[in-house]
């Protein structure tokens, strides 16, 4: 939408010689003359000119019978009533009222603009609070009313204008201002007939804003295109004076560029006081308006109070809402507009509030859950499997659910009493059924296909998930020299564990990631009768019970890479793993009773010097640990873990038995003191004696 622009009330470009008193460059304005006071002398009617009027198709001298114009009315007013009672009248107003007035009609805008109404503009501005400065001397009481109070360019009449230029005494739009205030490089090139510019330019108020630093402060000086014009008349007119031979001619205009150096210094230091003026005008309205906001919000604070809201809601509903950030005071009619709309924040605010204590009282109940659950696994008869429920899966249990979320602010343990009193007649229904679905995965590897498939519940009934044979696979790939291989003992450690690779909401919920390896059963079949018993029936405990040791046939080929290790039952069927993709593999041998005692030996003396778990670990007889994949690892053992040193050598104290180090069956001891270690020389006695000691 383009916005047009209306005649100004005040133009520059009508200024009259006559009326606005070159020598104080006052910014009047010439206006039509009026005759409807005689006294035109002392009138400044000049000032401001009204709109003008659209013309009207109806006569405007007759009406309807019986009807009184405005006009007439006008007119009745000042024949009627004295002009000093009139005068009054109009003091009552505001500065900004009389420019409106002003411009309502010729009458008014005659007595308005006359020099006897004087008293009036300065009662209006003098009435204005915060107050405002006085009038200076180059600007009439109606040029400064108009100043002060409109936002219209002074050269277009766009309206909404906030910059003004103190020192040239203007309120103009940015396109007004770059076309009409110019610097004095611009003048000599835009005025190149005016004789001794510099000198003109001398006479006249300047300002350091303004063409493409509009608005911003510069290091030139700029002056008004109207001034240059209208000074360089005057100077030129002084000239013609001086060449004509009029006596004194030069005295005056000595006189007169004094005078207007001195206004121009005057007018500018002017602007610096009302620039500072308007920086302070701003921040006490800043304060002003503070307060008026804070006393309005405290006024809406305390009547929703008194209507019976929490405080506590109304103080946060009361930040950052506009409703009650408003400078307007709040009467009762002004409070029945925003009332339903602070109530409506209030509630909201209500409404988070009671989430957020809701929130906490469910996260207190599931700590609470938490613990109750973990104290309650310690007591419960989970054998043989251990299998139950993770926390996260006895969290999303129903029963529990409908606990944390019931209503009210008890989070003791007692609320719980119920759900644990039904809990073990649930946990049994719910390892029942994990049960039956690893029997069921197992069952379907080994049946061939198109043959009949066994009863699952049937098979976990007779105990087929504790068979020797009943292992599975797990998350990690079976091939890839992984610990891969779990019996319903140590199933929960899998199903439990925080890495769970499928990340389903209920952990025991989807047991797809549980499968059987038909490769490694074949495999485990064999070492199950290799020491005699019927890989059909033999259950973990059986194989348990034996206690045998096996050489993994294979890896003696291998040389010295992967010694020969003694593995028991367990650890052999992980280290399947390591011969998946070998189609030779060449099966076990079980130790015999030499190297079975030898190995026992090492065994022993491992476990007393570190916790050794002998289903991941095996040893060779020369005393090398491997892990599953054949990997060697040294023993190491802190003197926390060594069993106290019976009395011994004199010479032979306890510390410096702690840092000593030993050598036993081929591998060496590094007795963890500090740090740096610092071993010490024993003489040959203590040596030997330790060397006894370890082993026994």
């Amino acid at each position: 939408m383009v916005t047009t622009r209306r005649k100004p009330a005040i133009s520059y470009k009508d200024i009259s010689d006559d009326d606005t008193h070159i020598d104080g460059l006052a910014h009047n304005v010439r206006s039509s003359r009026t005759t409807a006071n005689d006294d035109t002398e002392d009138d400044y009617d000049d000032d401001v000119k009204p709109k003008r009027k659209k013309t009207k198709t109806a006569s405007k001298t007759t009406t309807r019978k019986g009807k009184v114009t405005a006009r007439s009315l006008m007119k009745d007013l000042f024949s009627i009533l004295p002009l000093d009672l009139i005068y009054e009248i109009f003091e009552h107003l505001r500065p900004l009222d009389l420019l409106h007035l002003a411009r309502t009609s010729k009458m008014l805008r005659c007595h308005l603009m006359s020099k006897r109404s004087i008293s009036v503009w300065m009662t209006a501005r003098e009435a204005v609070f915060p107050p405002v400065p006085e009038c200076p001397n180059d600007q009439s009481e109606p040029q400064w009313a108009m100043l002060l109070f409109t936002h219209d360019c002074t050269m277009c009449g766009t309206p909404r204008i906030q910059k003004v230029d103190w020192n040239l005494r203007l309120r103009c739009c940015k396109t007004c201002f770059k076309n009409n205030v110019i610097d004095g490089p611009t003048a000599l090139r835009a005025y190149p007939d005016i004789v001794d510019l510099d000198m003109v330019l001398e006479l006249l108020p300047w300002t350091n804003t303004g063409g493409l630093a509009y608005g911003r402060s510069s290091s030139q000086t700029f002056y008004f295109s109207t001034h240059i014009v209208k000074m360089a008349e005057i100077v030129e007119d002084f000239q013609l004076r001086i060449d004509a031979g009029v006596k004194a001619a030069r005295a005056e205009f000595d006189e007169f560029k004094e005078k207007k150096k001195a206004e121009a210094a005057g007018q500018a230091e002017s602007g610096k006081e009302l620039k500072e003026w308007v920086r302070d005008a701003a921040r006490r309205r800043l304060v002003t308006e503070d307060q008026l906001r804070d006393e309005r919000k405290q006024a809406m604070i305390a009547k929703l109070i008194e209507l019976g809201h929490d405080p506590r809601d109304v103080q946060k509903a009361a930040t950052g809402w506009n409703i009650f950030d408003s400078t307007t005071p709040l009467s009762d009619s002004v409070w029945k507009r925003a009332k339903p709309k602070a109530e409506m924040l209030v509630e909201e605010e209500r409404q988070l509030r009671l989430d957020v204590e809701r929130q906490f009282t469910r996260d207190a109940r599931r700590n609470v859950a938490k613990s109750t659950y973990t104290t309650f696994k310690g007591t419960y008869d989970a054998s043989p499997d251990l299998l139950l429920p993770s926390e996260s899966d006895f969290m999303d249990l129903p029963m529990i659910k409908a606990i944390i979320r019931t209503d009210g602010d008890d989070i003791s343990p007692g609320i719980f009493n119920d759900a644990f009193d039904e809990l073990p007649a649930f946990l049994d229904k719910w390892r029942r059924e994990r049960r039956v679905e690893l029997a069921r995965i197992l069952l379907e590897s080994q049946v061939a296909s198109g043959a009949a498939k066994p009863d699952p519940i049937t098979a976990e009934q007779e105990g087929f998930l504790y068979l020797a044979t009943s292992f599975f696979s797990t998350c990690t790939q079976w091939g890839r020299h992984e610990c891969t291989a779990h019996w319903m003992t140590t199933m929960h450690r899998h199903l439990s564990d925080g890495y769970h690779w499928r990340r389903s909401k209920s952990k025991y919920a989807d047991i797809k990631c549980v499968r059987p390896v038909r490769e490694a059963v074949r495999r485990a079949e064999l070492l199950i009768a290799s020491v005699g018993l019927d890989p059909k029936t033999t259950t973990q405990l059986d194989m348990d019970g034996v206690d045998a040791r096996f050489w993994c046939t294979d890896c003696s080929v291998l040389k010295g890479r992967y010694p020969n290790v003694a593995r028991n039952w367990r650890n052999c069927i992980m280290h399947l793993d390591f011969h998946a993709t070998r189609s030779s593999w060449k099966g076990w041998e079980v130790l015999t009773s030499e190297d079975r005692a030898t190995v026992e030996t090492l065994e022993t003396s491992a476990a007393v010097l570190q916790d050794v778990n002998w289903n991941t670990v095996a040893i060779s007889l020369q005393g090398r640990m491997v892990d599953l994949e054949g990997n060697h690892f040294e023993l190491k053992a802190a003197p926390a873990l060594l069993p106290p040193l019976p009395a011994g050598p004199s010479n032979l104290d306890a510390s410096r038995s702690q840092d000593a180090t030993a050598t036993m069956h081929g591998y060496t001891l590094y007795p963890d003191w500090g740090s740096p270690w610092r071993p010490q020389e024993l003489a040959d006695e203590d040596l030997a004696w330790l060397d006894g000691f370890l082993a026994s």
